[in-house]
């Protein structure tokens, strides 16, 4: 309990640090880094807590288990990603930012799939779609 009040605190600490420019003030790069940066960091913490121990369950043949978990850090993801879009970027950026959220709705998308995979036990089918998410870099680092 005490883990999750806290990755909740962080979570809603670094939603409040979120905060549109002054009335005037165009979106920089740096600004928007400012305001993304805290959310990234607590998504970070709050997906490798869920997901401990998860590689150790699959190779334990506990697929339910370890699905489960791929299923709930798809969720906590997809709050993130939410969270993210409500930043507005900088206009000179825009359209890579929204192609950066695409990504992650995709990768969402994939990591709710490998849940249902290894929920059913379907090992095979979900080691074929996790390796297609192990280049994703967008949950350890938000960048």
């Amino acid at each position: 309990m005490k883990g999750t009040l806290g990755t909740a605190a962080a979570v809603l600490a670094a939603t409040l640090a979120v905060a549109a420019p002054a009335h005037g003030e165009e979106q920089t790069r740096e600004t928007y880094k400012a305001q993304v940066e805290p959310l990234c960091q607590a998504n970070r913490v709050a997906n490798k807590r869920i997901m401990a121990g998860a590689n150790d369950r699959v190779k334990a043949g506990k697929l339910g288990v370890a699905g489960k978990q791929f299923m709930r850090v798809s969720r906590s993801f997809g709050g993130f990603v939410t969270r993210i879009a409500t930043v507005p970027p900088p206009p000179a950026d825009s359209h890579r930012v929204e192609r950066w959220i695409e990504l992650m709705r995709l990768l969402q998308a994939r990591l709710n799939t490998v849940g249902k995979y290894f929920k059913a036990g379907e090992r095979i089918k979900a080691t074929r779609t996790e390796s297609t998410i192990d280049d994703a870099i967008v949950i350890e680092n938000c960048r």
